[in-house]
């Protein structure tokens, strides 16, 4: 049995395992594929065996849009902000962390005071996480997103911090899995000199795009 015939019997696939196992689903993908798969991950894959053996729901967490689907404040927020970023987007407008915190209080107004601005840091990175996966489940022959998103763009870099006007260095990670699948070469390298115009590339991509519903749907549930 392959190793992609395992996984689809625990219900993943190779988006998934690489999550699971954190090692680039390039690399997963290739082994998965050969007749036999290689001995590293035939261990890890009988590990994964066994632990959904003992617990049904040992991978629940690895289904598109689990990153913020839980109760915790950034979880919670996270998915709050997603409508209101779109919003902005549709309108061709960057927006601030203030921007997002008075958008999130006029919506909720029980909603209590985040306290640090920067704190929005998380629930940002909480939605591109998702947008990430969703990218890379469209891209997969097997995935278990529509193809259609393949070109999904990290909605959230068009927050910015106040005083600097760019996006939270913890969006770099997200900028490069997104530009480096658009094709771009060597992103991780030309931030350190194109930082600016490597995110207005992204930020006009987000600003453009018009297949938001996948995201939307997951953020109401």
């Amino acid at each position: 049995m392959t190793g992609q015939e395992r996984l689809a019997e625990l219900g993943l696939n190779a988006v998934k395992a690489s999550y699971y196992l954190e090692l680039p689903v390039e690399i997963i993908a290739s082994a998965c594929a050969e007749e036999e798969p290689p001995v590293w991950l035939d261990i890890c894959l009988t590990a994964m065996e066994d632990e959904a053996e003992e617990d049904d729901d040992a991978f629940t967490y690895l289904q598109v849009g689990a990153d913020f689907q839980g109760t915790s404040w950034s979880e919670v927020t996270a998915r709050q902000a997603v409508p209101i970023i779109i919003e902005y987007a549709q309108r061709g407008e960057i927006m601030t962390y203030a921007d997002l915190d008075r958008e999130l209080r006029a919506r909720d107004p029980e909603r209590k005071n985040a306290g640090t601005l920067p704190k929005y840091a998380r629930p940002l990175g909480l939605i591109g996480a998702v947008i990430d996966q969703i990218r890379s489940e469209a891209r997969l022959k097997d995935g278990a997103v529509s193809r259609e998103y393949d070109q999904i763009p990290p909605l959230e870099v068009i927050v910015t911090r106040g005083k600097t006007g760019m996006p939270g260095t913890g969006a770099d990670g997200f900028l490069v899995s997104y530009l480096t699948a658009m094709g771009e070469k060597n992103v991780e390298d030309r931030l350190h000199f194109e930082r600016k115009a490597l995110y207005e590339k992204a930020q006009k991509s987000v600003m453009a795009y018009d297949k938001w519903g996948l995201l939307l749907s997951l953020s109401k549930k």
